[in-house]
């Protein structure tokens, strides 16, 4: 039911109906569980009808956008660094896991999209964040062995993989296999707690 109203706006190319939508279930349910059983299998019900994917994906990200929003003002401060591998341009999921952690009152950094290498670099010398997560969503994106190097630079940092790009995951990261994965692994270490073994 819930994802229908979603396909039906997306169809429509309704992408405000869509960002509306989103916004009353994650205000009713929680970032993690709409993304995870209304958003994900939307998005995946309309690959291939281009129109319908980029009205979808927009619609949800603005609606990511309006969840969030309120909440900028109530966070600890910027714990988290949230970027794409280099090549990569799915972002989407990205933006939901910050938009879970801000219902936490955790803030992030989010990059987006296609991040170089360098940049990931300067922008982990420069906020010095508790987490890193590098998203890849398709195996060509992903480089283990430049992440493990950038890793071992930053010791007080941790890192982590996400997305199904990262198989294997990169020896010695953590890969986090949901939202839910994410969100438990940045509680513990935004809140200033020591973090579990398993992520």
């Amino acid at each position: 039911m819930q994802r229908q109203r979603l396909l039906e706006a997306a169809r429509s190319l309704d992408t405000g109906t869509v960002a509306r939508t989103v916004r009353e279930l994650m205000d009713d349910h929680g970032v993690a569980e709409v993304w995870t059983r209304v958003c994900v299998p939307a998005l995946h019900h309309v690959t291939g009808d281009v129109a319908v994917e980029h009205a979808l994906s927009q619609g949800v990200a603005h609606g990511l956008d309006l969840v969030s929003a309120p909440r900028h003002d109530d966070i600890r401060t910027n714990h988290v660094l949230l970027a794409c591998a280099p090549r990569e341009a799915h972002s989407l999921p990205l933006r939901a896991l910050a938009a879970a952690l801000f219902e936490r009152r955790i803030g992030t950094f989010l990059l987006g999209a296609e991040v170089p290498w360098s940049a990931l670099r300067a922008a982990v010398h420069r906020t010095v964040p508790g987490t890193a997560i590098v998203w890849s969503q398709q195996p060509g994106t992903a480089d283990p062995a430049t992440l493990l190097a950038l890793a071992a630079r930053f010791p007080g940092t941790r890192f982590a993989v996400a997305g199904p790009g990262w198989d294997p995951a990169p020896a010695g990261l953590p890969h986090l296999a949901s939202i839910e994965d994410a969100v438990s692994a940045c509680v513990p270490v935004a809140a200033g707690r020591p973090p579990d073994a398993d992520w």
